[in-house]
């Protein structure tokens, strides 16, 4: 196998694995904050943007922190 390939299968699964331990957490975060908050409640049926902005900024903040690992 050439270097080039190695290093794309490589990176390819270190894509794969940040970006299923990213989803992961994500999930369990966001099952957190709807079993202690009621989050879906507050986001679906009383429309609460504050709510929906919040569960947002935690999705963003998370995929942020494992991008920044994968990338250093």
């Amino acid at each position: 196998m050439t270097p080039e390939v190695e290093r794309f299968l490589i990176g390819l699964g270190n894509t794969i694995l940040w970006s299923t331990v990213s989803i992961v957490i994500v999930v369990a975060v966001f099952e957190v904050l709807d079993r202690k908050y009621k989050l879906m409640n507050e986001i679906f049926e009383e429309n609460s943007t504050a709510a929906a902005v919040l569960a947002a900024s935690f999705v963003l903040g998370v995929f942020y922190v494992v991008a920044q690992i994968v990338i250093h």
